[in-house]
């Protein structure tokens, strides 16, 4: 009996301590992005307004853009308040959306980097991150040019359009804003208080809010501290996940969520349209992989649905706003993915088979992980948009 209870205690406190460091993931999850966001958002708004009515560069200019901030909804907002008011075509901004959907998956590959002292499990997770990249660039790849040619994803989101203005909107809250905003902020003005740099009011696209005036010196100890965060959260939170989920939690999991692609899109759609972001998705999902708990094909679906689950929020969010030309960006970011998964749930081994290859390379030398996140994020945007 006595050993019992003391079982029962031990797994308690394992689960305590487990609820803690995945608060503290999601609250690094969380300053990262806004550090990122509010040091460049006077930039990055003013590198979407002046896209060039070239779809390529536009498509970049989103993907970087998001690549900056973090956060697919933060562009996507941008977007929606520029192509409301006229500064930027309806036509421009879907691929910038594309581009969006693309950039908005670098946060699970830095969360990756968690586990790169252990070569295995950074292999996998790796992969794991990837996979949602590579749905992305296949399905830009397949769309992004029927889009030029034929304009059947803006034509059907207009049409969509004409069917939901007039409704009312739907205001949701996200719960980890409950969770962690309010923390986030707290950090972030106490380190700009500590290093002497002033809190302002900053007006993005017609939405103001306050946040520090960043100068590099407390940008790098900002990134530092997120990352620190997020590695050390990360580190424990793993190692305590393996202790917890091995044996009939993680039957649990395989049997009821993960056991076919329906559960598992389905699991990924709502649990993003709860947490509104799908980057908090993503990353909750590649420590699991990358401990050998689930398999790539387990959470491919899981990651589409992710995609999708995060636009819906996009949609509540226009139609707050009543502005047709906002809800059919919206529309068309949520069509884009939608899209994407008809076709590439049932072509799935294309995306994995592709995330696999560079896992293995990263295996072989991690360095290759470095040059993918580089490369594909910012050196090849970054060539697109100014050369």
């Amino acid at each position: 009996m006595k050993e019992s209870h003391k079982n029962k205690y031990e797994w308690l406190l394992k689960l305590v301590l487990m609820l803690f460091f995945l608060w503290l993931f999601l609250l690094s999850i969380k300053l990262l992005g806004d550090v990122f966001k509010h040091y460049f958002s006077d930039n990055t708004a003013d590198l979407i307004r002046n896209a060039t009515d070239n779809p390529l560069v536009a498509f970049f200019i989103g993907l970087l853009t998001t690549a900056i901030i973090q956060s697919s909804s933060s562009t996507t907002s941008i977007l929606v308040a520029f192509v409301g008011a006229g500064t930027i075509s309806f036509e421009n901004a879907i691929p910038m959306v594309m581009g969006a959907n693309i950039g908005t998956s670098v946060t699970g590959i830095i969360v990756s980097f968690g586990q790169v002292k252990n070569k295995l499990e950074f292999h996998r997770s790796f992969a794991a991150a990837v996979v949602h990249d590579n749905f992305n660039w296949f399905s830009v790849l397949l769309f992004l040019p029927l889009e030029i040619a034929t304009g059947f994803i803006g034509k059907s989101a207009k049409y969509l359009t004409e069917l939901f203005v007039g409704s009312s909107g739907v205001k949701f809250e996200s719960p980890l804003d409950l969770v962690v905003k309010s923390i986030s902020k707290m950090i972030e003005h106490f380190m700009a208080g500590l290093f002497g740099n002033p809190i302002a009011e900053h007006v993005i696209a017609g939405k103001a809010s306050n946040y520090p005036v960043y100068d590099g010196l407390l940008l790098t100890v900002m990134i530092i501290l997120s990352l620190a965060l997020l590695f050390v959260s990360l580190n424990y939170m793993s190692s305590i996940m393996k202790k917890i989920l091995i044996g009939k939690f993680e039957r649990i999991i395989h049997k009821f969520v993960f056991n076919n692609m329906i559960t598992s899109f389905l699991f990924g759609l709502i649990f993003t349209v709860s947490v509104q972001s799908s980057s908090v998705t993503i990353s909750l999902i590649v420590p699991l992989v990358g401990a050998g708990i689930l398999s790539l094909e387990q959470i491919f679906p899981y990651a589409v649905g992710a995609n999708i689950g995060t636009t819906i929020t996009g949609i509540l969010a226009a139609m707050v706003t009543g502005n047709p030309s906002g809800i059919s960006i919206a529309l068309a970011h949520t069509l884009f993915n939608i899209f994407g998964a008809m076709v590439f749930i049932p072509f799935k081994k294309l995306p994995i088979s592709t995330a696999k290859w560079f896992s293995y390379k990263v295996r072989d030398n991690r360095l290759w992980a470095v040059v993918f996140l580089l490369v594909m994020f910012f050196v090849i945007p970054l060539i697109f948009i100014f050369i």
